[in-house]
């Protein structure tokens, strides 16, 4: 008796449960699938003594982006911390000042350690209610967010590095949620923050331009100018001393790495700067001349998709579109920088979610979806050197599918809505 009582409980709370869209379903295997081929190929490496390979993917467990720093920071409020003897940080003056703070406490891989948990933990834990919240299993909410955490590679290569880009993750997905919310102000100063650190991102600020949200663009620019004086006023000795300090070893760093040819670029950079890269060399021309024909062009071309056609598109688009782009202009522009992109994913996970529960379909929704798993599996998968296959040109293809993806196809809300008005506010 009580077996059937059990049984019956268990049929109940089936049916409470909506069944999952087809697609999440699909990526799921497939992130599984990409994850068991990734620990493969790094398993193969090794056993062929090719661990220290520059395109190998189970390595750099040693937090290097952060720790060759360590002797730098000793010198911060002085002017020798800009021209120091070892490393000098070459991120704007927020970024730099992010890794100070993190050096305060006096063990920064474990402080960095720390942050990336609870950012990781707190995503995972909201996202598993907002799934919840739609109806879906949370037996199955669970096992899906773990598999793509584990399969993650951009994070994987990310958080062992101790790579920046963590921090630019941190204030660019918050600045996404709080956008779609309503609390346009406070986007702008999340978005401002992430651009403080490292530019790119001042492109989410272009959102509030079509909604003639002014009040909160101009509060993303006092924010970006305000972090960046308070930045340069801490890393000191002087704003002045701190500002053509923190200019000379940005632009210095980009102008040198605007040249690089090595395998390590072939495989890890996604920039479409690496086209330009490789046309050089074919016309026998140097890299570092073309990066500021290379940036007006890509100004025009995003100011031209954006305001002549994406600004009257669903905001799902304009975040995809903007997002893809922050990731593919930069000249560098490594794996890393990939994790951003898991909001606009999310966001097309739950649009595909309330067309399952209204029976819609939307075009090019599924397609688009699929579309990023490549791009959070390990570049190792598609890095064959010996065939001139490379993962870093491989992504980049995919990358510019992608854009022009969701400039083509309207990702408009399902109708009609009301198979959806069961679904909590709270949820994305």
């Amino acid at each position: 008796m009580a077996s059937a009582d059990l049984l019956e409980k268990q049929e109940r709370a089936a049916a409470r449960y909506k069944p999952w869209p087809k697609v999440l379903l699909w990526f799921w295997a497939g992130s599984a699938a990409a994850l068991v081929l990734t620990v493969l190929v790094g398993w193969l490496e090794y056993r062929a003594g090719w661990s220290q390979s520059q395109y190998a993917p189970l390595q750099y467990f040693n937090f290097s982006d952060l720790l060759e720093y360590r002797s730098t920071f000793q010198l911060v409020h002085t002017a020798a911390f800009f021209h120091p003897p070892g490393s000098a940080v070459a991120y704007p003056p927020f970024g730099a000042a992010t890794f100070g703070f993190v050096y305060a406490f006096g063990n920064p891989v474990r402080i960095y350690l720390l942050i990336a948990l609870v950012a990781l933990g707190g995503s995972v834990w909201a996202l598993r209610r907002a799934i919840v919240a739609y109806g879906l299993s949370p037996r199955t909410a669970s096992p899906f967010l773990v598999t793509l955490v584990l399969a993650s590679f951009p994070f994987w290569r990310m958080v062992p590095q101790g790579n920046i880009e963590l921090f630019l993750w941190i204030f660019t997905a918050a600045g996404v949620w709080l956008y779609l919310r309503g609390h346009d102000d406070a986007a702008a100063v999340m978005w401002a923050l992430a651009a403080a650190m490292k530019l790119y991102p001042v492109i989410f600020l272009v959102l509030f331009l079509p909604r003639k949200k002014y009040r909160a663009f101009l509060v993303g620019v006092a924010v970006f100018v305000g972090a960046t004086v308070a930045s340069l006023a801490y890393l000191g000795p002087t704003i002045a001393i701190a500002a053509k300090g923190s200019l000379g070893n940005v632009f210095g760093y980009q102008g040198v790495r605007a040249d690089d040819w090595t395998v390590r670029e072939l495989v890890s950079n996604h920039s479409w700067f690496m086209g330009v890269k490789i046309l050089g060399r074919a016309m026998g021309l140097s890299s570092s001349p073309l990066t500021k024909p290379y940036y007006l062009c890509g100004a025009l071309l995003f100011a031209g998709v954006f305001f002549g056609r994406v600004r009257k598109m669903p905001v799902a688009n304009q975040i995809m579109v903007v997002s893809l782009f922050m990731v593919l202009l930069p000249p560098i522009s490594y794996f890393h920088t990939l994790a951003n992109l898991y909001a606009p994913w999310f966001i097309l996970t739950f649009l595909a979610i309330r067309a399952a529960r209204a029976d819609v379909r939307i075009p090019g929704l599924h397609a688009a979806i699929l579309l990023f798993l490549p791009l959070f599996s390990s570049f190792s998968l598609y890095s064959y050197p010996r065939f001139s296959i490379y993962g870093g040109v491989v992504q980049s293809c995919l990358l510019t599918v992608l854009f022009v993806w969701g400039i083509w196809f309207p990702f408009a809300e399902p109708t009609p809505l009301q198979a959806v008005k069961t679904i909590k506010t709270d949820a994305i």
